[in-house]
Order: C-alpha cells, then sequence, then structure tokens
C-alpha cells in the first residue's frame, strides 16, 4: 500500500508509523531482541530520554538492560562485557559523557559496529559516507544509520514524499557527531544541498544561510539561542533539536511555518524508533 502524504511534519504519526514496524519485526524474529541501554551521566536530558526508551521497549517486548557507570573505565568494561555477550543484539548509550579519560568519539569506537544500533562507529559512519545500505561482509545485513538524523530524513519523507529532498537547501545549525555530520551526509546523498554551521560561523553569513534554507535543523544546546523568526522564508520547515527550544514558536505559527518542537511534536520519538529499528536488523531481521 502507497504511504499517504500528510503533508506536515508530524513527529507523532511518523514514529507510531515505524513503531509499529519495529513490534512487526520482533514478531519476525520470534524472540525478545535484547538491548543494552547505557546511562552514563546524570544530564537531565539524558535521564529524560532513557526513561522514555526503556518504556518504549517494554511496550514492544524488547529485552532491555537499565545499566548505569559513572566513569570512563566502567564503561569501557561494560562494552567490552556486552560486545561478548550473545543475548546482547544491540548497545545504546547516552551521550554527551564529558568524560576527562576517554572522549565520546572514542566511546562511540568501542561498540561492535554490528551491535552500535546508534549508527556512529567509523565503520558505520563510513558506510553513510558511501551511501551503502547493507554490508559488504556476506551477511547482507542492513547497515547501521544515525538515528536522530534519520529520524528527520523519515519525517520529511512521511510528510513530504521520498523523493522530496531532491534540490532542495537544508541548513544543519550543529556540527555533532549525532546530529550534524550525519544529517549533512543524508542530505547530500538523496541529492538535497547541505549547509553546516556551528559555533565558529560568521553570523553575518548565518542569516544569509538562513534566508535561502528549505530546512532549518537547529540543536544548539545555549539556553536563550532562538533564531530570528523574519529570517526564514516562506515554505521553509523548522525543526529543533534543542532542549530549551531554538525557535519563537509563536512567531512560526503567526506566519505559518511548520515546525517541531521539544515537546508535543518532538523528533526524540522518531529517534527512539529509529534505534529500535536498527535493534530488529541487528538481530537478524532483512
Amino acid at each position: 500500500m502507497p504511504t499517504t502524504l500528510t503533508g506536515k511534519l508530524d513527529c507523532q504519526e511518523t514514529a507510531r508509523h515505524y513503531l509499529e514496524l519495529v513490534r512487526s519485526n520482533v514478531k519476525k524474529l520470534g524472540f525478545s531482541p535484547g538491548l543494552g541501554v547505557i546511562l552514563g551521566s546524570h544530564d537531565p536530558g539524558s535521564v529524560t530520554y532513557q526513561r522514555w526508551l526503556m518504556k518504549d521497549c517494554e511496550d514492544l517486548g524488547i529485552n532491555a538492560a537499565d545499566l548505569r557507570v559513572e566513569n570512563g573505565m566502567q564503561m569501557v568494561k561494560l562494552i567490552a562485557r556486552l560486545n561478548q555477550d550473545e543475548k546482547t543484539h544491540g548497545v545504546f548509550i547516552f551521550y554527551p559523557l564529558r568524560y576527562p579519560e576517554i572522549k565520546d568519539d572514542e566511546v562511540m569506537d568501542l561498540v561492535d559496529p554490528g551491535k552500535d544500533i546508534e549508527g556512529l562507529h567509523a565503520i558505520n559512519i563510513g558506510f553513510l559516507t558511501k551511501y551503502r545500505k547493507r554490508l559488504d561482509d556476506g551477511s547482507q545485513h542492513r547497515c547501521m544509520t544515525p538515528c536522530t538524523a534519520r529520524a528527520i530524513v523519515k519525517t520529511l519523507k512521511r510528510g513530504f514524499g521520498e523523493n522530496w529532498m531532491a534540490g532542495k537547501t537544508v541548513l544543519v545549525i550543529n556540527d555533532s557527531l549525532r546530529i550534524g555530520r550525519p544529517l549533512t551526509a543524508m542530505v547530500a546523498n538523496l541529492k538535497g544541498t547541505p549547509i553546516l554551521c556551528h559555533a565558529a560561523t560568521n553570523q553575518t553569513h548565518l542569516e544569509g544561510f538562513i534566508r535561502m534554507a528549505d530546512v532549518i535543523v537547529s540543536a544548539v544546546p545555549a539556553p536563550g539561542y532562538s533564531i530570528n523568526t523574519d529570517w526564514i522564508k516562506e515554505g521553509a520547515l523548522c525543526f529543533d533539536l534543542s532542549g530549551d527550544g531554538n525557535f519563537d514558536y509563536e512567531a512560526l505559527e503567526r506566519r505559518g511555518i511548520p515546525y517541531t518542537d521539544t515537546t508535543k511534536n518532538s523528533v526524540g520519538k522518531v529517534t527512539r524508533a529509529m534505534a529500535l529499528l536498527n535493534l530488529t536488523y541487528a538481530a537478524g531481521v532483512e
């Protein structure tokens, strides 16, 4: 059955669709896939996200282990154990960790690429850059794709169609390994034009980039940061991935500009669906 396009940025509908796909995949597997959920900090956003992910797993029949560590050495040992555990099909770690003894990107590369349901291992990022969807190790297993970036792309496709991205200019204000960098690779793979901005971007240039963008994705963690609504062109789409809100929602409403927010229409639920979908692939669904 062909997808009925919503013409909206509807994270709730997109998440429902993919969570049902996860549920179907779990039934195909015939067993409860195992997921190691590692919370390695007291970051409020991570704590909240972890609680919701554990609830999703319970609802979908996924065997999720709630694992806590306090430092880099504990994290290294735990990942090594999960990599060797045959009953653990996937590993999910909440970033940022901010450990003084080991960097986040180093932690990402400790996870077995086949269990890396966040798609952040250098091997999986490499496959993304090459736009390769299947592993070349003879298994034909799906490559793991970064969850948040993929959630944005899936939300756009559910609303506007598989080929909507082609020819569009997509501005991403975030250069992290979890959001900005993989998302710009996805945009390029889909024949869109990505623009990546960060803290060192010339602010005069940033205004120009915002004015030309068809899609604006902002994930700036600084409290009080806000994009000037007057700079956003008619027909643009806005994704807010920040904790505190990077857009003036009331101003966007007045101008009729579609957007995702940090609560009711949050990309977070779609991101969790993408992670659990990756888990079913890691567990054996083709």
